[in-house]
């Protein structure tokens, strides 16, 4: 008598049958499915076929960890805290913005939005991201997140660029976390949610800036406007597609 063996490995007997295309499968090979068990092939096929979900704002739905992006921005800000206190002076030089250098060293619109000095600073800007991002990464997805990060922090930046003192250097994640701000509160405004406890956060802050020696408004400013144009796109987008999808 013949001893059925694993199609994929033809040293190993095979305990079971694949219930989408009938091959022998040994243990190593078996995929738990709704019922019985599938091979490797049969079973990404299966997965590949299942129609990708999407949140209340156009984003991927994706199983686990909501926050990939939320801890990549925090881990980035943290890497160049670290490189500036610890490493040479010229890092710190190199990254900051300074509007007068923008036109000829872009990097900085972008570079100056990871970068602190003060422990107090970077404490106060990572606290709020990691507040405000897991809740905005799971509406808009990682993609759609990414982009009002980034967009917030570049919007922060150019406001500096136009509106501060060409030789000044300008420093901080307060545009782009500034600019998730925004974001929420133009996502809450249009879902009916109550918006005080962010109406109150803009107000302090904007008071602080302008009360506070060396903070810069423009940069708040910037990145504000930015995260809640940012978020209407996503939020006609996300309506003009389903508006879309009832029609058909």
């Amino acid at each position: 008598m013949t001893e059925t063996v694993c199609y994929r490995h033809p040293d190993r007997p095979a305990g079971v049958r694949c219930q989408r295309c009938d091959r022998p499968i040994c243990p190593a090979c078996m995929n738990s499915v709704a019922v019985g068990f599938q091979c490797p092939s049969c079973f990404t096929e299966g997965a590949r076929s299942v129609p990708r979900t999407r949140t209340s704002l156009g984003g991927l739905q994706r199983g686990g960890s909501q926050q990939v992006v939320t801890f990549t921005m925090l881990a980035l800000n943290v890497l160049v805290f670290v490189a500036v206190r610890f490493g040479s002076p010229q890092i710190l030089s190199d990254l900051v913005m300074v509007p007068v250098l923008a036109g000829s060293e872009p990097w900085r619109l972008l570079t100056s939005a990871f970068t602190h000095v003060q422990i107090f600073h970077i404490f106060s800007n990572l606290f709020m991201l990691w507040q405000l991002g897991p809740p905005l990464e799971q509406m808009l997805g990682r993609l759609r997140f990414t982009i009002l990060y980034l967009l917030s922090a570049l919007g922060g930046s150019v406001a500096v660029w136009l509106l501060s003192a060409p030789g000044g250097a300008t420093l901080g994640a307060s545009g782009a976390v500034l600019g998730l701000v925004g974001a929420l509160l133009v996502i809450h405004r249009a879902r009916g949610l109550d918006i005080t406890w962010i109406i109150m956060y803009v107000a302090v802050t904007a008071f602080l800036s302008f009360a506070i020696p060396n903070v810069s408004w423009e940069g708040h400013l910037g990145g504000f406007v930015v995260g809640a144009a940012t978020a209407w796109i996503f939020l006609r987008m996300s309506n003009h597609k389903r508006r879309n999808n009832q029609a058909a």
